[in-house]
């Protein structure tokens, strides 16, 4: 929930606030959606590293309070909290600039082909 509201907050204030941005073919949407979401992961990657961690059976019997004071005294303090993060990053900004520029040009032919109500 904190990363989809994060991510929608931030595109919507850089569609409002700087409409120039957003109206660059290409450039424009794959940036804003990148930066967005990157912002958003930032925010919730903690939680994602334990929920990865979860699921990977990882401590299976520790509460995710214990698992995050665990991460903080045997990974690294806490930036143990980030690990992966540069992966993480790369990822969701090529994943969800590319997504943008999709959802742009589907919602242009949309609206060519008469179907927008």
């Amino acid at each position: 929930m904190g990363l989809m509201c994060t991510y929608f907050i931030l595109v919507d204030s850089t569609r409002r606030h700087f409409p120039d941005v957003f109206k660059r073919p290409l450039l424009g949407p794959f940036l804003t959606s990148g930066v967005a979401a990157t912002l958003a992961w930032w925010i919730v990657w903690p939680l994602e590293n334990m929920k990865s961690q979860v699921q990977g059976n990882y401590g299976k019997e520790m509460s995710t309070w214990q698992r995050i004071k665990f991460n903080m005294k045997e990974r690294g303090g806490f930036w143990g909290l980030y690990r992966g993060l540069g992966p993480g990053t790369a990822r969701s900004f090529l994943a969800n600039g590319t997504s943008m520029i999709v959802m742009v040009n589907a919602q242009k032919k949309v609206s060519e082909w008469g179907l927008r109500g």
